[in-house]
C-alpha cells in the first residue's frame, strides 16, 4: 500500500473503470484531432464523434473516478474502519501526496487546454455546412442538395440562418434543440413548412452582402424556352429587369427594389403570404395609401389588432438558395445547354411527363424515367431509337439528374411543395399585389403593366441582334393563343410543367 502514488480511496473497481474510460477516450480524441488537422475530406459524422460524443464520454469517465472514491469511502465507514478521516488530509510533505498533486494539476491543465481546443472545434463544426446539411441527411437533403447548386453555394448556412452576434446564436441553438428532438422521435413535418420562423430579420442577413440602395440600371436576362411540339420549337425571350434606380440618360422611374427602400406594408390571408388582399404604402411624410381587393377580409378594426408586416427581401426572394426548379424550367435549361438534345422529337413533352408523377422513392423514379423515355422512342421512332441511342441515353441521364436535384420523395418535396415568389409565371409571385385588382378607395390601382418591372427587347425565334431598346409588347407563344392571356394570370394555365 505504501508504494501507491494516489490515495487508497481511488484504488477501487469503480474509480479504475472511470480512469480507463477517460484515458482511452482522451487518447482517441488526440488521434482523431491529429487526423482532422492533416486530412480535410472527412465523413460528416467525424466532427460529431471527435468534438461532441467522445468529449462527453471523457467527462463521464472523469466524473466516475471521484464518484468511485466516495463510494469506497462509504464502504470504509460502514466497516467501521478506525482512523478513516471525514475528508482526505492534504500534506505535500508526503512524497505520495506530492506525486498525486503533480499528476492531478498537470492532468487538469491538459484537460482544460484540450477542452478549450475541442470546444472551439465543436463550435466551429456545429456552424459548418456539413453539420447543417449532412447530419440530419434525410430531413435536410432537399435544402442541402439545392444549396449546393445555388448562387449562394459558397455562403455558409449560418451566415443567413444565424448571422453574427451571441443573441441570435443562442436563439438558433435553442430552436435547434427541438429540431434534434423532432428528428430523433420522427415528429418532423414533411415537407418542412415555410416560411421558417424565429430567423434573423431578412434585411440584417441579406444586406451584409446586398445593398438595394446601391443598385443602378437594368439587368439583362436572356432565356430559351422550348415548346411542347414534335420539333421542340425554341422561343427566345430577351429582356431588361429594372433592378436599380434609373440612370441619368433615362426618364425617372421606380426600380424593382423600390419595394424595400420604401415603407410598404401588407396583410396576408394565409401563412405562406400567397394571398395578399391588403397593402399599405407609408410615405416619408407620414401620408398613407391603402390598396385592397374586392374580397378583402380585413376591416379597419381588425387591421388595428393585427401585426402588419413590412415588406422585406424575403417577400419576393423567398427561395434565395433552396430553389426547387419546376419540370418545365429544369428541362428548358437542360435543353438550352444541350444536356438534352433538342433534336430528339417530342423530348420536351416526354421529359416533363416523366418527371411529373409522384414517385414513391428516388430509385423508382430513376427507373421509371428511363423506361418512359426508352419505350417512347422504341415505339414511336424505332429507327431513331437505334440511330440516336447516345442522344437518348444522355437525355435520360439529364432527366434523372434533374429529378435527383429537385425531387425528394422522403420529404414530399418537389416544385409543388413551395412557391417561388420571384417572378409570376408558375407561381403568383408579383401578381399577389400587381394583379390590377388592388385599389384605393378613390380608384388608384397598383401598377400591373409589363413595363413596370421589365422591358422586352426581343422574343420569338429572332436573334438577339434584333433587340428593340425601346421595348416591345409581350407576345405569347404559340401564336394561336392570341391576346387571350391578357385577361388572366399566368398561373391560370402555367403550373410548372410547361
Amino acid at each position: 500500500m505504501s508504494k501507491r502514488k494516489f490515495p487508497d480511496l481511488f484504488y477501487n473497481p469503480v474509480s479504475m473503470t472511470g480512469a480507463i474510460i477517460a484515458s482511452v477516450t482522451f487518447g482517441a480524441i488526440l488521434v482523431l484531432m491529429i487526423i482532422d488537422t492533416i486530412w480535410n475530406a472527412l465523413p460528416p459524422y467525424y466532427g460529431i464523434v471527435t468534438y461532441i460524443l467522445l468529449p462527453s464520454v471523457l467527462i463521464v469517465g472523469l466524473i466516475i473516478i471521484p464518484l468511485g472514491a466516495l463510494i469506497e469511502r462509504g464502504h470504509w465507514r460502514k466497516a467501521a474502519a478506525a482512523g478513516v478521516p471525514p475528508l482526505p488530509r492534504i500534506d505535500l510533505n508526503e512524497r505520495r501526496q506530492r506525486t498525486a498533486f503533480f499528476f492531478f494539476s498537470t492532468g487538469t491543465l491538459l484537460f482544460m487546454l484540450f477542452t478549450a481546443i475541442g470546444g472551439y472545434h465543436a463550435f466551429e463544426f456545429t456552424e459548418s455546412v456539413t453539420f447543417c446539411g449532412n447530419i440530419c441527411h434525410k430531413v435536410m437533403k432537399p435544402e442541402y442538395t439545392t444549396y449546393l447548386h445555388s448562387t449562394h453555394a459558397r455562403v455558409a448556412c449560418v451566415e443567413c440562418h444565424v448571422g453574427p452576434g451571441a443573441s441570435w446564436w443562442v436563439k438558433s441553438k435553442l430552436s435547434g434543440t427541438y429540431q434534434v428532438y423532432a428528428v430523433l422521435t420522427n415528429r418532423f413535418p414533411r415537407p418542412i413548412p415555410t416560411p421558417i420562423k424565429n430567423l434573423r430579420p431578412a434585411r440584417e442577413a441579406c444586406e451584409q452582402c446586398h445593398w438595394p440602395q446601391s443598385f443602378v440600371g437594368e439587368r439583362r436576362i436572356t432565356r430559351a424556352f422550348y415548346l411542347e411540339d414534335s420539333a421542340n420549337s425554341r422561343w427566345n425571350i430577351d429582356l431588361l429587369i429594372k433592378i436599380g434606380r434609373s440612370t441619368s440618360g433615362e426618364a425617372s422611374r421606380p426600380p424593382v427594389h423600390w419595394h424595400v427602400t420604401h415603407d410598404v406594408q401588407f396583410l396576408a390571408a394565409d401563412s405562406a403570404s400567397q394571398n395578399i388582399p391588403w397593402v399599405r404604402l407609408v410615405e416619408a411624410n407620414g401620408d398613407t395609401e391603402t390598396f385592397t381587393t374586392s374580397d378583402n377580409p380585413f376591416t379597419p378594426d381588425s387591421v388595428a389588432k393585427l401585426k402588419v408586416k413590412t415588406m422585406d427581401c424575403m417577400d419576393c426572394h423567398n427561395r434565395p438558395t433552396h430553389i426547387i426548379h419546376t419540370p418545365g424550367q429544369a428541362v428548358n435549361d437542360a435543353m438550352a445547354s444541350d444536356s438534352i438534345s433538342p433534336s430528339l422529337p417530342w423530348i420536351k413533352l416526354t421529359a416533363v411527363n416523366a418527371l411529373t408523377p409522384r414517385y414513391s422513392d428516388t430509385q423508382n423514379a430513376v427507373d421509371s424515367i428511363e423506361i418512359a423515355n426508352d419505350s417512347f422512342y422504341k415505339t414511336k421512332y424505332p429507327q431513331l431509337a437505334v440511330k440516336d441511342r447516345s442522344k437518348i441515353n444522355r437525355a435520360v441521364s439529364a432527366v434523372q439528374k434533374i429529378y435527383r436535384e429537385n425531387f425528394f420523395p422522403y420529404m414530399k418535396v418537389d416544385w409543388r411543395a413551395y412557391s417561388n415568389d420571384l417572378g409570376h409565371q408558375d407561381y403568383p409571385g408579383c401578381f399577389r399585389c400587381h394583379d390590377g385588382n388592388h385599389r384605393t378607395a378613390d380608384g388608384k390601382v397598383i401598377p400591373n403593366s409589363c413595363k413596370t418591372c421589365h422591358l422586352i427587347l426581343s422574343q420569338g425565334t429572332a436573334p438577339d441582334t434584333l433587340a428593340d431598346l425601346s421595348g416591345i409588347p409581350f407576345k405569347h407563344p404559340p401564336a394561336g393563343i392570341g391576346d387571350a392571356w391578357q385577361g388572366a394570370m399566368c398561373t391560370d394555365c402555367h403550373d410548372g410543367t410547361q
